[in-house]
């Protein structure tokens, strides 16, 4: 089962609380996972998910809030489609007809004319547990979480700009921080691109599970690339300390052939030796072995000054230091 599979089949098993919470839960879940349709009928409205939970919850959550089941006006019934064409999942479709204009003007669907709406009513989600439960709905009906093996982010697809910006506020409420509405290939989305505030999201709306596993995966790939880092680092500090070592002693090998060696100065000459007998050894290793012992910076300085001699002396054919 995939990331988002997973989340939305747990968010369906959320307990569902008060009636503001329902009902705000809903509206969301509506408003980015269907659709409402006109026909010689009149108003309607289609809901679809590949999740036979969600599907199930938002049949419970109309019969609570508005008693649909018992409303002979209100035609209600679920579609099952089995996987085929561009859906590789099996498709559930929550299919309402009849007298339903009241059910989604209170679900902030519809306005006091009957004309559909963008946007989520902001009503519906002003207490703190409202919000949260309006971030669930819309995780149900549109969320995604990447694999956290990937680059980790959360994504909910939205209908319009006014439904993004406000589920983008919603989120970050819930811990969603920089959560923020982006039109994308002509499709509007929220996207939470911080691992941990996603991760803090799928939490505060209730898939407790989904978000430790996730996390946890999360953090193993974020280990293994500090690790991976660290240890590029360390081979890139190996090779730098390497080349520089060979270069110190091809200079010192220059040094010897092209200056009169005893009229050097003896602090140099101990460097230049120290070197040439640990060639693999770090700077500051070299000061150590020195008497008395020096710091690396005054290792480099020295076999330095040594280089630049030898570079001056070889055209000249054995100039000697004076």
């Amino acid at each position: 089962m995939s990331v988002t599979a997973a989340v939305r089949e747990e968010l369906a098993h959320v307990e569902q609380g008060r009636d503001c919470c329902v009902r705000a839960e809903l509206s969301a879940l509506l408003r980015l996972g269907g659709s409402v349709t006109l026909s010689e009928r009149g108003i309607g409205y289609t809901f679809e998910t590949s999740t036979g939970a969600v599907v199930r919850r938002a049949r419970i959550a109309l019969d609570r809030i508005h008693g649909v089941r018992r409303d002979d006006r209100v035609e209600e019934w679920i579609e099952v489609h089995a996987p085929g064409g561009l859906h590789a999942a099996t498709r559930y479709r929550l299919r309402l007809a009849g007298a339903v204009a009241p059910v989604l003007t209170d679900l902030g669907l519809l306005n006091r004319t009957g004309r559909p709406v963008d946007g989520i009513a902001p009503r519906l989600s002003r207490r703190r547990c409202d919000a949260i439960a309006s971030v669930r709905g819309a995780l149900m009906a549109a969320g995604s979480v990447t694999d956290p093996e990937g680059a980790p982010h959360l994504e909910i697809r939205a209908a319009g700009k006014a439904t993004a910006t406000t589920l983008a506020q919603l989120l970050v409420r819930c811990g969603g921080a920089g959560a923020r509405a982006a039109l994308k290939d002509g499709q509007w989305r929220v996207v939470v691109k911080s691992g941990e505030a996603a991760g803090a999201v799928l939490a505060t709306a209730g898939a407790h599970t989904a978000f430790l596993r996730w996390d946890a995966a999360r953090l193993r790939r974020e280990l293994r690339g500090e690790a991976n880092r660290a240890a590029n680092a360390d081979r890139a500090n190996l090779a730098r300390a390497v080349s520089a070592s060979a270069r110190q002693v091809a200079a010192i090998q220059q040094a010897l052939a092209t200056l009169d060696w005893e009229q050097l100065a003896p602090e140099m000459r101990d460097a230049a030796l120290a070197r040439l007998a640990n060639p693999e050894a770090s700077l500051a290793e070299v000061g150590g072995l020195l008497e008395p012992p020096v710091g690396k910076a005054t290792v480099h300085r020295r076999l330095a000054r040594l280089a630049s001699l030898a570079e001056q002396s070889a055209p000249a054919g054995g100039s000697r230091l004076r």
